[in-house]
């Protein structure tokens, strides 16, 4: 199944196309996007990372949260990779990830973990069993 984008807005537009980031909003057509409700990623480009890793005088990207790179901070370039995030087989799963990891906390995650390990142990058994 294709979803469809709706709408793509920026909180800010870009200054600099080739070194900056952006707040993306994505209204897509699906179930979550309804009564206002819109995906949030951050997008930027690969100088921009570097730009950073200069300013905070470091050799790697200290965490954060994911965001999509891409060569430039143009309509068509941020279109295309949002398209690519949800043009599969897995119900958006991309997009709906990176839109959901800043807004989980560490007890979420945990128990995302915790149940998935439940899940493996599980599974482990029953392929034992065979």
């Amino acid at each position: 199944m294709t979803t469809k984008i709706k709408k793509i807005e920026y909180l800010i537009p870009p200054r600099d196309i080739f070194n900056d980031a952006v707040d993306v909003f994505i209204s897509l057509e699906d179930d979550y996007c309804t009564d206002g409700f819109s995906y949030f990623v951050e997008v930027t480009t690969p100088q921009f990372l570097s730009t950073i890793m200069e300013k905070e005088n470091n050799t790697f990207l200290l965490p954060d949260y994911p965001c999509i790179i891409v060569s430039k901070l143009t309509d068509d370039i941020i279109k295309a990779a949002i398209e690519s995030f949800i043009n599969s087989d897995d119900e958006v799963r991309w997009l709906k990830l990176y839109h959901i990891i800043p807004q989980l906390n560490t007890q979420e995650i945990n128990e995302i973990l915790y149940r998935k390990k439940q899940e493996n142990i599980e599974l482990d058994a029953e392929l034992g069993d065979e």
